[in-house]
């Protein structure tokens, strides 16, 4: 009975546990745009509102062989929500977003203005696994 018992609650433990599949991550970063075969050029984590145009967020990992649902959520200097991006089931290992200084677009809510620190929050699975932050002068 006792042998049982121990089974039963293996197989528990085994299905409760959590199934989120851990990523590497092999770039992340901020950068001012990206080339003509999608990779960033001139890497840096502060912008300016007079000389950028805005900001481009580039993420690679290597792959675990599985599909996640892929939130990135922008945030301004008072915690303001600028843009928000979602993909369900993304089964690539790369995300760019951007945010524009010069307009709006169907993700991007707000439009920097002000100067300060920014973060980008980077969820998988709806699990928080990277924030990473950039100055705006």
């Amino acid at each position: 009975m006792l042998r049982k018992l121990m089974i039963v609650l293996l197989i528990l433990l085994c299905f409760s546990s959590s199934t989120t599949a851990k990523i590497t991550i092999d770039k992340l970063l901020t950068t001012e745009g990206l080339n003509s075969e999608g990779k960033p050029v001139t890497v840096k984590d502060e912008f300016s509102l007079t000389e950028d145009k805005g900001v481009q967020y580039y993420i690679e990992w290597n792959s675990d062989g599985r599909a996640h649902d892929i939130a990135l959520r922008w945030f301004g200097p008072d915690d303001k929500l600028l843009n928000f991006l979602y993909l369900s089931d993304f089964s690539k290992t790369i995300v760019r977003d951007y945010i524009s200084f010069e307009q709006s677009t169907a993700t991007q809510y707000f439009i920097p203005k002000q100067p300060g620190v920014y973060s980008i929050h980077l969820y998988l699975d709806q699990e928080l696994i990277s924030m990473t932050e950039f100055r705006i002068k």
